[in-house]
């Protein structure tokens, strides 16, 4: 079975046997994206599957993100600490904390794989929420999860002709307008994804030391036209950005159907009651369905999109999560993440499976005739099976 499997059962509404998990990593030659692709394969994991933290480069990453080890504020000894956990956690995680995939893989042949772009929340890497990735390929979907490098990722490499340039988190001091320059870069990042994956034969594979040739192995394999984008925190904002397909400049992808999950919306700025410009009013217009799920109080306002909204969402809040609940880090550290704060109540196994199925239930009742009543009502029959989780639910 494929991961988190090993971690939590599959979600109890998917039918049938989950499908081995490949993964590769991808950058489109004559591109400046880099993601890693997660698809089903025939292919049984290996005892050992790649790290989730592929190099001590990313560790370090995170623990600047936390710590920033840029601000003269901080002193000697904080750093000192900082860096002897990140190094101590990546022991750690060579060790133990691998991905029950398979690298490199080809993929399954049977039917197109519905494609899915994933963009990461701040101080994210194209690992951060394989769980959620690995579960949607798993069952036929192929997941881009794109690694950004506008300097929210935690890390990233940028393999050039002239070597490597290591690019790590860049802290921003809540500068809005240069958040808004990154979410410009993050949409063009997933226009340019989905273009190299919705060719008929995907552009060569420039990743250095990638074994799979992803242009001969996914030919004819990808179905763009129902394209679901997935973002959380930041990367919500991004996949509605995605979404404002009236303001100018906008983007070229076709969203078919969105979850936005805590999406991060503030870098927008306020709506006023005419800004029909503003992303949450262009995203309303774009009649993409879009599903939300939120943790407790998370206190985005979505209000500007919900009344003027031309297709159905649901919004779902889960009472005992935090933020970071809908990464990998509740399942695979779940004591560390809550000694930081950084971890709810809630049982990270069984919002991992109200989630997964609430995803399932929209994306399958979203392609309806009676999509408004068919994704409310599949969110409500959803949510009555968890009396353990409180969720509020609303929808248009």
């Amino acid at each position: 079975m494929a991961y988190p499997s090993r971690v939590v059962p599959p979600p109890a509404r998917w039918q049938g046997e989950a499908a081995h998990v490949g993964v590769a990593d991808y950058a489109p030659e004559g591109s400046d994206v880099f993601m890693r692709l997660y698809y089903p394969t025939l292919s049984k994991p290996p005892r050992r599957g790649p790290l989730w933290v592929p190099s001590v480069h990313y560790a370090h990453g995170m623990a600047h993100f936390l710590v920033d080890f840029t601000n003269p504020k901080r002193r000697w000894w904080q750093k000192l600490l900082a860096r002897t956990a990140y190094l101590v956690g990546y022991v750690s995680n060579t060790v133990f904390d691998t991905i029950p995939v398979t690298l490199d893989a080809p993929p399954r042949r049977e039917k197109p794989m519905r494609l899915v772009v994933f963009s990461h929340g701040l101080a994210g890497t194209r690992n951060m929420y394989a769980a959620l990735a690995s579960a949607l390929a798993s069952q036929g979907y192929l997941v881009a999860a794109v690694e950004h490098r506008d300097g929210s990722a935690s890390y990233t490499a940028i393999h050039g002709k002239h070597g490597v340039t290591h690019k790590p988190y860049v802290h921003t001091d809540g500068n809005f307008a240069w958040r808004l320059e990154q979410i410009g870069k993050r949409v063009a990042e997933l226009d340019a994804a989905v273009a190299a994956l919705s060719n008929d034969a995907p552009p060569r594979n420039a990743f250095p030391g990638s074994r799979l040739d992803v242009g001969t192995a996914f030919r004819g394999l990808v179905d763009a036209s129902r394209l679901v984008a997935i973002g959380h925190s930041f990367g919500g904002a991004t996949v509605v950005a995605a979404m404002a397909t009236e303001r100018p400049g906008a983007t070229k992808t076709r969203v078919r159907t969105s979850v936005l999950l805590d999406p991060w919306t503030a870098p927008f700025g306020p709506c006023g009651a005419e800004d029909a410009t503003h992303p949450l009013r262009a995203a309303a217009a774009a009649k993409v369905p879009t599903l939300v799920v939120n943790s407790h109080g998370w206190g985005a306002d979505l209000t500007p999109m919900y009344s003027h909204a031309t297709a159905p969402w649901v919004e779902a809040e889960v009472e005992g999560t935090k933020h970071q609940d809908f990464s990998d880090l509740g399942i695979r550290m779940p004591t560390v993440a809550a000694k930081i704060g950084m971890k709810g109540s809630v049982d990270a196994a069984r919002f991992f499976d109200l989630k997964l199925g609430l995803i399932d239930a929209f994306l399958e009742s979203a392609d309806r005739a009676d999509a408004d009543e068919a994704c409310a009502s599949a969110a409500r029959g959803l949510v009555a099976q968890y009396a353990d989780v409180r969720v509020a639910v609303k929808h248009r």
